[in-house]
């Protein structure tokens, strides 16, 4: 494989985006593509002479990433914010909740489509070559971050997220459930919106919490919580295993994960980034190997 070409992780979540490659770091999912008098002032890329502006604007609604009509324009920053150099080469790996990963292919072709891109970033041109794509399944990527230590055994990894818990079950070493659950930190925003009942979005809520215009009882938390574990039980009994908490999510429940009666439950120190952290472990072993996706 040319020296040259990088690895490069990226998780496309439905509020944040994060990155691994040269850089790690991440950004906002918000995107606007309307008309901005002072370009400059903004964080964007342009692309076949339409210009996107990120980290500003409004949250896709889409759930299916595989949908999002902003993916490529988010994809393309992320590479660029990832990696320096006014030409990238880079392998990519990309993450998806495990009930989409049926639609890898259609992601692999999405970015195939798009695997040599002319574009400009906040106005500097930039050249990029996708040489191999690589498509994870969030939740499970999270198993390739832990120590050896904390692969021991029979462990379940509770991904959550804005819109899904994915659920990973792996019994020494050998996965045995990947599950994806309707239901994520989304749901309490709706939930705590309809409460104040008044005109807030979904997405203003955890800014709103942060600035203390609104408060929000410790009960919706931990019924949050509960109502987690309940969707939960059909697929693990969480006492038979080493739960691993991670995501976003289980970062505003952790207080209340942490009083859970469970034998061992642990959010994860890594939890906001452990999914594009294990990725990127599994795609070293991949790549390093000069080995393809099949």
């Amino acid at each position: 494989m040319n020296k040259e070409t990088q690895n490069t992780i990226i998780d496309v979540g439905n509020y944040f985006i994060k990155y691994i490659g040269e850089n790690k770091g991440g950004f906002s999912a918000k995107y606007t593509t309307n008309y901005q008098s002072y370009p400059d002032s903004f964080q964007r890329v342009e692309i076949d002479e339409f210009t996107t502006y990120l980290t500003i604007g409004e949250f896709s609604k889409e759930y299916d990433k595989t949908n999002k009509e902003n993916f490529i324009p988010q994809l393309m920053y992320a590479i660029c914010k990832a990696n320096s150099g006014d030409v990238i080469k880079t392998n990519l790996c990309l993450m998806l909740p495990i009930m989409q990963m049926a639609s890898k292919q259609k992601l692999i072709d999405i970015v195939s489509k798009n695997k040599h891109t002319k574009l400009k970033f906040n106005g500097v041109d930039k050249e990029i070559f996708i040489e191999d794509t690589l498509i994870l399944p969030e939740g499970y990527s999270s198993y390739f971050s832990l120590s050896k230590e904390q692969k021991m055994g029979d462990i379940c990894i509770i991904d959550c997220g804005s819109r899904t818990i994915n659920l990973s079950i792996i019994e020494n070493g050998k996965v045995v459930k990947l599950q994806t659950i309707k239901l994520g930190s989304y749901d309490l925003y709706t939930k705590i919106k309809n409460i104040e009942n008044k005109d807030y979005s979904e997405e203003d809520i955890q800014r709103l919490i942060d600035n203390k215009i609104i408060t929000v009882e410790e009960k919706e938390y931990t019924l949050f919580l509960s109502n987690i574990l309940n969707s939960i039980k059909p697929y693990a009994n969480l006492n038979t295993y080493k739960v691993y908490w991670t995501g976003g999510t289980s970062l505003m429940l952790k207080e209340y994960i942490k009083q859970l009666s469970l034998k061992a439950s642990f959010v994860l120190d890594n939890a906001s980034t452990s999914n594009v952290d294990g990725a990127s472990e599994a795609c070293k072993k991949v790549w390093s190997n000069g080995n393809k996706q099949e």
